[in-house]
Formats: C-alpha cells, structure tokens, sequence
C-alpha cells in the first residue's frame, strides 16, 4: 500500500483567494464575490468557539445576513462589487502592499483542482504553470456559483479568475448576470433587507435559497484538443437534486476563438462583447440563450446526461493515456444517492439497517449512497454501469465503519501502468446522521477499479473531524472515534465536517491536497456555519510518476 504521512512542522491550513479583479479580465469579469470576510466584518454578526464537553455545540448570531452581499444605504439594494482595480495587477501579489486584499475561501467548498495545459506559467506570479480550481461559492441561502481560480503555490493562495452559472445575479448589470438583461430587469439578486436571505425567493430557474449547481467535475475526452473535447458537470440542487441527471456543458465553442475553455477563463471564455457572449454567466441564461449576431459562436450547449441513476456528482475521472485516439471510452467513478432508500420502495432495509438520531447533533438520514463506474466515449452517454465494492456498507450502523461515500475524490495510478489505483476520498456514517459523508479523509487502493480495500479508514484516517467518545449504535459499547490519530492533525475550521479531497503532485512524493471543511455543523446562525477550503502537503511512501494524480484527462 501507498502509505501517507506528513513532513515534520506541517499542519493543514485556510486557503486565500484575492478579492479584487480578476484574471484576464479585470473589471469586465466583476471580482471575487463576498466571502464570509465581508460578513463577519458587521459586528452584529458574532460567532463563538466550540464546547469542550460537545463537540458539535456551538452559539452565534447573525442577525445580518446579507451584510457584505449587498448594500442597504439606499433605497433599493445595490450589490456589492469587490474589484479594487481596472484590470488584474500581475506584478503585485494578492495581500502586498498596492495589491489585492486576501481573505480566507470561506464560504467555498466542494473542489476541483487540476493541472491543465491550457493555462500556462504567465497567468500571474510564481513563473509556473499554475494548477486550476473550480469551486462551490455558496453564501448560505443566499447564492451560489462556480468559481474558477489558479494558484501558483500548490493551493495555498489563489487567483480568481472567473464566476459562472450564478444562481441569483445582478440581472441590471449584464456582465454578472448574463446577456440580454440589462434595462430590462430590476433584479439585483439582493434579499429584500440586510436581515432576510433567499430562502423564499425563487429564483428565474426555479430554485430558491442557495440552491444552484454545484459538485463541478470535468472530464476531457481523449484525441482531441484541450478544451475541445472538455465537458462541465453540475449538480442541480434544485427540487430534483440526486433525482434528475447532472448537466453537462460542452465548453468547445464553433467558433474557436469565441468561447471554450482557455488559459484566461477555465470554464467559458466569456471575454466577447458579441451578443450572446455572457450566456454563461448565469444558469438561466446558460438554460435560455439569447439571440445575436453571432449566436453561433457564443451560446451554450446544455445538455444532460444520460445512464448515470440518481447521481449526486462525479466523484473521479480515471486518465486514459495521451496517446489514446479519439473514441476512446473514458471510465468515471460516481456516487448514486437513492434519498429515503433504507425506509422506500424495494431498497428498504430492517430497522436494525437504519440509523437512529446522531449523538449531539440529533440528526438522523434514511439515505443510500452506492458508488459506480462507468464509461463514455462522448462525454453525454454514459454506459456499461457496475457497482464499486469496498468503499462503504449502506446497510452498517456500526460507528467503526462507512456507510456513505461523498461524490470527490482523487485517483493515483500509483505505477504509472493502471496496474494500482489508489483513491483519497471522503466518508461518514450514522454518528454523523447525514449522508453528505463529511466524517472524514481516507484511502483505498485496487488492482481492478471495482473491488477496492481501504486502508485509512475512520479509525486510521487520513483527516477526521472532532475526536467523539460515545454509545455505538450497533451494540451499545463506548467507542472513540477515530480510535487513532489522523495523519493531519484536526484544526478548528473543519473540526465538524470535512469532505471532498483534491489533490495534485508538487514533487515524486509530496501532494498538495485541497479540501472543504465547517467549523460547526449546527445551528445554521452562526459564522462557523460557513464553509472554508483547506490545504495541505502529504507525503507519500513511493515516488510517484510525473503527471499523477490527474484530476482530469489535461492532455
């Protein structure tokens, strides 16, 4: 086995993002949207630390909750824009004196972090190629959009470089909130009072709160160009969520030079005044493209997947070689939630299968996550569907096991041959009672991609939330959970829910790996509440090939 540890003096960390312009772009593309900074910068918004005797008690108020999204001085709401300059300053670093200001990625999570040979070592500083990370930004029912950034230092700090497919926009200003807009809508997006969210208001796609797209993957299609052959996966947490099959976006554009994935813009190069250009700014004007000049060139192909049941997201892409020719099947790893299975229709289970309310927290989920591989040879149609053996019991209560697995995680051709594959990836169980699988960070190798053995597990993890010491639902004994110490030590901010491990190599035996993690998981007013991303550098017991992990096919 691969076996993980971490260098002396290392300790998992808060990432930054600069909150000002952006990439490429500048003022044109907006600017870093409001972080938990802005938030937590009213002084009626206050927060505490968690109890010593209940690791999941927490006391708060935020009685403000939309300060820092929008501004409230005038008589209508007004947005808040961050930019702090005309276009992206490349010679001074975010948090440098004459820079842009740096805040913790709070509320981020859910990431994506690649290398792609797309963008290349000029983006901004470090003299580098960057890596690419897309992230879930989602201020609690308020909004929600997907964020893409790079990092020049192995995702410590980033860059921002484009927001897309908003859920709740400025509709007045069209380069937030899409093409075709402007004068015709009073909408900014902003809840009614600095007091009130969006949880009541639905937005022009139908969803409300914070329910956007989310759970981003990418997948690149063999024999093709970067970017070409480049597909987005999303989420809908709308009324259908782990019902209705993922939107897929194919981020080629006809015209080549019009849109597609690039250097500048990860996702869509929305860098064109034609008319149409900005369709993907928001998802609805992604799902109802505008006419113009030149329609062909700028608007979006959504479309869904097809063979996928009930999928929560794509959890990993397994790389095919650079030289593979067009054509050729990709494999992915996704999770399938089937909501209320263990107590519905022909997948319930015995109430001795089903999880009572969770210790602390009260909570209790009556949810089946199965995870899957499948094939696709072009990015729409997925086929060829097993089910993957070893990662969790859907039917355990026992506190020493897994029952539900998150759909991210990263994939290590551990010889470089496809004879291995090792797999961090997130988990949880009834102690939790949430089948979002946030307990902890482990790993898992196969010799197959279907039969997998784990060997980080929630008692040998490789980052756990808060040590728990209580009755195991299965037999009543008083465990500890994890009875061992995680590889990386736990910090307060993700002390209650961790999830969604990316990673990238930095050298033949050190990882950088990218996370998501909360501070409390209840009660929802209060700033701990908000979800921040982690990083942190692994070492591993065996030189790695160059270009592993590959969190998508970057040929």
């Amino acid at each position: 086995m691969l076996k993980t540890t971490i260098d002396t003096g290392v300790v998992a960390a808060q990432a930054t993002i600069n909150q000002g312009t952006a990439i490429g772009e500048g003022a044109l593309n907006g600017a870093t949207p409001s972080a938990l900074f802005n938030l937590a910068a009213d002084p009626k918004n206050t927060q505490t630390v968690t109890s010593n005797t209940n690791p999941f008690l927490s006391t708060g108020s935020v009685p403000d909750t939309a300060f820092g999204f929008c501004d409230y001085s005038g008589a209508v709401p007004k947005r808040v824009s961050y930019v702090t300059g005309a276009k992206f300053n490349a010679t001074t670093a975010a948090g440098a004196a004459g820079g842009d200001p740096s805040v913790a990625m709070a509320p981020y999570y859910f990431p994506l972090v690649y290398n792609t040979t797309l963008t290349t070592k000029g983006n901004a500083f470090g003299g580098q190629a960057p890596i690419i990370g897309l992230f879930d930004w989602r201020p609690k029912d308020i909004d929600e959009a997907l964020v893409a950034a790079e990092s020049d230092d192995n995702g410590k700090t980033w860059y921002f470089m484009q927001t897309v497919l908003e859920l709740n926009p400025d509709y007045t200003n069209p380069i937030s909130g899409g093409f075709g807009f402007a004068g015709t809508s009073t909408n900014t997006g902003c809840p009614a009072a600095v007091t009130g969210t969006n949880a009541s208001t639905a937005s022009l796609n139908g969803s409300g709160a914070d329910n956007g797209w989310g759970h981003a993957a990418i997948i690149q299609l063999p024999g093709v160009a970067a970017g070409t052959g480049q597909f987005l996966y999303m989420l809908d947490r709308g009324a259908n969520i782990d019902v209705a099959p993922l939107w897929v976006i194919n981020l080629a554009s006809p015209t080549g030079t019009n849109g597609g994935a690039s250097n500048k813009f990860p996702i869509w190069n929305s860098n064109n005044t034609a008319a149409g250009a900005n369709d993907i700014k928001s998802i609805y004007s992604a799902l109802h493209n505008t006419t113009g000049a030149d329609t062909a060139g700028n608007t979006v192909a959504v479309k869904q997947t097809v063979g996928l049941l009930n999928p929560d997201g794509i959890m990993a892409v397994f790389p095919t070689a650079p030289t593979a020719a067009a054509g050729t099947a990709v494999t992915v790893m996704y999770v399938q939630k089937i909501l209320n299975g263990d107590k519905t229709g022909t997948t319930a289970m015995p109430a001795s299968q089903q999880c009572n309310k969770a210790p602390f927290s009260g909570k209790n989920n009556d949810d089946i996550s199965i995870v899957h591989l499948v094939d696709t040879v072009d990015g729409i149609n997925f086929t060829n569907d097993r089910v993957v053996n070893g990662l969790n019991d859907p039917t355990t209560v026992d506190y020493n096991k897994t029952r539900w697995v998150a759909p991210r995680g990263t994939l290590i051709d551990i010889n470089g041959d496809g004879g291995v594959w090792g797999l961090y990836f997130s988990a949880g169980n009834c102690l939790d009672g949430d089948s979002d699988a946030f307990h902890y960070i482990g790993y898992a190798e196969s010799t197959d991609k279907v039969n997998w053995t784990v060997f980080n597990d929630i008692n040998n993890p490789i980052a756990s939330i808060n040590t728990i010491t209580t009755k195991n639902q299965l037999d009543g004994a008083t465990v500890t959970i994890p009875a061992h110490p995680p590889v990386v030590a736990t910090e307060a901010w993700f002390a209650q829910r961790l999830y969604a491990p990316t990673a990238t190599q930095i050298d033949p035996t050190h990882l950088s790996l990218t996370f998501a993690g909360y501070g409390v998981q209840s009660p929802n007013t209060n700033l701990l509440n908000y979800r921040q991303i982690g990083n942190v550098v692994l070492t591993v017991s065996k030189a790695l090939p160059a270009g592993v992990p590959n969190n998508i096919n970057a040929h």
